[in-house]
This record gives C-alpha cells, structure tokens and sequence, in this order.
C-alpha cells in the first residue's frame, strides 16, 4: 500500500523537510504559531537596550535589499559632485574667453576726437565699428593652404560685401602720427569725383548729402579713383582733413578698419550712426553750375 507523507516537526530554523511517495525532499519555510510569535516578542521587549542581539535576529535588522549600496554611493558623491563643479567652472571659462575673443575680433570700440563728422557725431562720443563688415579672403593664399579651392579670376573674395557709398569708415592714416580716423564713404573705385562750389558729383551727377548742415563752397579739381581705393570726406566740410587734402588723400581698402555700428556714449546719444544717405540724382554738371547748398 502506499504510505502517506509525514510531517516533522520544524526545527529551530524554522524548516519543514517533507518526504514525497517516491522518497524525493521538499524544503519550504514552516510558518511559526501565534503563541511563537507572542512568545518570541514578549521576549524581545523585557531584553535591556544594549543587550546583543543573536546572530539570526541581528539578520532580521539589516537594511533592506533595495537599498543596497545606497550609503557607499552617497558617500562617493562628494568627490564626484567637486570634479562636475571644477569642470563646469572651466567650460564656462573658456566660453567666456571664446565670446571675448570674438567680439574683439568683430568689434572695436572708438573715442571720437574733434568735429569733422558733426552732427552725425561729435567730440567725446563713444561709437562701436564692426570690423567684419569688411571682411576679405585672399584666394591666392587660401589655395596654398587648401589645394582644392577654386580663386577663379577673382584673387580677393568679401565676405559680407564692400564699402558703399554713404558708409561711415574707420581708417588708419599715414597722416598725423598714423592715427585712425572716420569720415564718409563718398567716391568708391573707378568713379570720377569733381567739386564744384560746394557741391559734389560722382561720373557727372549730382550727389544727394542729407547729412550736410553746414553750407560750404569748396571747389577742387576732378579727381579718377584707383581700385580698391575710396574717396572720403567728413559731414562737418569747413572743419575736416579728408580726401580734399593732400596729408590724407584717397584711402587704400587695406588702410580700412571697419564701419561705425553704433554711438552708446553719452547714453543721451545712444543711437545708430547715419550710414548711407548719399544718394546719386538725375541731375547733372551742366545743369547745376553757379548753385550752391
């Protein structure tokens, strides 16, 4: 006949070994009584404070398995947190010192002494110039650095464009210790400029200046500009050394700095500068001879 299983009694871990029909084992944990429990407890809570706990007890008190490893890491953190901090501190740097840079690359600011340019600017304004604006590459060299680029027939390549008629340059002159100055765009490469009385004309017509306030009545022979030169004079023509004289005369495109951006000193004057303006009329030579502005 078959047997029936038997149950043993649990031992004091608290295990249960069952033996099957055909003689395999089967461990499990032995749920202990209510009166166990109570005993057990009652047991626990006469013990005093510092009463070591038993080895399998002491077990029931450790931290829980999903937070294994939590308290190395919390103490790995400090040294981690320190080296993201340092590192943070020099990307924000070396940002800095990359912004820095490439404003001074693209800007400069300028202090203006005197009053050739009055009233578009005056004596003791601040004025930033873009020096971009300008901006050239030299094929001829940019081929021996990058064998695959194309100069085509043009050696010299702009960027952004050229000077144009009406702009307000920063140039340094050769004239008066080399200092930088600024004056207006007026004649620009391959162009005749002839004054007669005051009055301006590019290749025979007459040029619109709304940025004159002051009249004057200069006249001065006509004048073929060279390329990659410009013909240039200030707003205030009673008051400035220009293109008209021979300390100053036509300006090289090499010699040009960059182009008035903005007047942010005095505040009261912050503004943008009157580029541009000049504007060629219908009119010309032979219809406008004996009028002045």
């Amino acid at each position: 006949m078959p047997t029936q299983d038997k149950a043993i009694t649990p031992t004091s871990s608290q295990e249960k070994i069952a033996r099957t029909q055909d003689g395999g084992e089967m461990i499990g944990k032995a749920t202990p009584s209510r009166s166990n429990l109570r005993t057990a407890r009652t047991s626990f809570m006469k013990r005093p404070l510092n009463y070591p706990l038993p080895a399998r007890e002491a077990e029931e008190f450790l931290v829980p398995s999903w937070t294994a490893g939590a308290l190395p890491e919390t103490a790995q953190k400090g040294p981690n947190r320190n080296r993201k901090l340092i590192r943070e501190i020099i990307e924000t740097v070396l940002l800095a010192l990359l912004v820095f840079l490439a404003v001074r690359v693209s800007l400069q600011n300028y202090l203006v002494e005197g009053h050739s340019m009055f009233p578009t600017l005056d004596h003791g304004q601040h004025i930033l110039v873009n020096k971009l604006v300008y901006a050239e590459i030299n094929m001829d060299r940019l081929t021996d650095i990058v064998p695959f680029a194309d100069a085509d027939d043009d050696d010299i390549r702009q960027l952004f464009g050229k000077p144009q008629r009406g702009d307000i340059i920063v140039f340094k002159s050769t004239a008066g210790g080399g200092n930088d100055l600024i004056k207006r765009v007026i004649g620009l490469p391959g162009e005749q400029v002839d004054i007669i009385e005051g009055i301006v004309y590019i290749d025979g017509h007459l040029l619109d200046e709304p940025y004159i306030k002051e009249p004057w009545n200069d006249t001065h022979s006509p004048i073929l500009i060279p390329p990659r030169h410009y013909y240039v004079l200030g707003d205030n023509r009673n008051s400035s050394q220009d293109s008209r004289s021979g300390r100053i005369g036509l300006v090289p495109r090499e010699q040009i700095v960059g182009k008035a951006l903005l007047r942010y000193w005095p505040f009261g004057d912050f503004g943008l500068p009157q580029n541009g303006g000049a504007k060629l009329m219908e009119t010309t030579i032979g219809s406008t001879e004996g009028q002045t502005r």
